[in-house]
């Protein structure tokens, strides 16, 4: 199986540098970073602009105990259409600190708004991935007042994953694991079957654990009822799920739609798995885009 891998490596060796460098050249969004106080905690964070406007401010959250580099294709789409992405490490996570032991996801949702109020800013925008989408909802629920609209990438909870029981935790938690270990996990619980083996290695490689975040992350959801947070609020919402998602499968955003109707705005990504960010940076940014020019902060 390493010698399929390494084969594979070298067959799209080209093919992730050349992605890039498209992308480098493409994008005119700056990033830096940055620690935002909150008070009861210092949260690393990148901000992505663009020359452009950047009158409305997108706050982004990666998934389950992951850093910020889950958003390094998305956010820049999105800051080169106008928009200030500030894409938030949580407690624990690349320098990020604050208590981890005894929270719910109404404690991470407070982290949210506390970044809104830092940035001197009424309201924002929240766009959360996997996990994040969780505490993302949770602080449209407790602070409708401060949250303009709700973006939600593998939106899950509801509906079981399809995937083996342990496979994504053993990914994300175990550092120990093999080069080639890793590659056949992400391939079956992130990817989609159509992604090139090039993107998933890409992936593996630069994957990094933190596992006292993932693990105060993972129970303060347990700790969160989720009848509290599965409707995120009474506000716009969007849904934009991979086809062949299989750790948040695209029931859970059919029953979402179901249940909420014109609230929901459900955008289902071809070729797309649970790392549809990465896979398909463009079409998820171009339906996030969509929708936030529907659901301006001002006019």
């Amino acid at each position: 199986m390493y010698l399929k891998i390494q084969l594979v490596a070298v067959r799209h060796k080209f093919l992730i540098p050349l992605f890039l460098l498209l992308c480098s050249t493409a994008f005119a969004a700056e990033r830096t970073e940055k620690t935002i106080d909150i008070g009861h905690a210092r949260l690393q964070v990148a901000v992505w602009e663009s020359t452009l406007s950047n009158d409305e401010t997108l706050i982004a959250l990666p998934g389950s105990g992951a850093d910020i580099t889950r958003y390094k294709y998305l956010a820049p789409f999105l800051a080169d259409a106008g928009y200030r992405v500030v894409a938030v490490n949580q407690r624990g996570i690349m320098g990020s600190t604050g208590e981890l032991e005894g929270l719910t996801l109404y404690d991470y949702a407070a982290d949210l708004v506390a970044v809104i109020d830092a940035l001197g800013l009424e309201r924002a925008h929240l766009l959360g991935w996997a996990l994040g989408n969780r505490t993302s909802r949770a602080a449209a629920t407790e602070y409708p007042e401060r949250v303009a609209s709700i973006s939600l990438i593998a939106a899950g909870g509801l509906s079981k994953p399809l995937t083996t029981p342990g496979e994504l935790g053993r990914l994300l938690g175990d550092a120990t694991l093999s080069e080639p270990e890793k590659f056949e996990l992400a391939r079956r619980t992130l990817f989609s079957p159509e992604t090139n083996d090039g993107l998933v290695l890409d992936y593996v490689r630069g994957l990094n654990y933190w596992p006292e975040a993932q693990h105060s992350q993972s129970m303060a959801n347990r700790a969160t009822p989720l009848e509290q947070w599965w409707a995120g609020g009474s506000g716009p919402m969007l849904i934009v799920q991979g086809v062949d998602d299989k750790t948040a499968p695209p029931e859970n955003g059919r029953r979402m739609k179901e249940q909420f109707s014109d609230r929901i705005t459900l955008v289902n990504l071809q070729a797309a798995g649970h790392a549809m960010g990465l896979e398909k940076p463009r079409e998820t940014a171009d339906a996030i885009l969509a929708f936030l020019g529907k659901h301006r902060i001002s006019p």
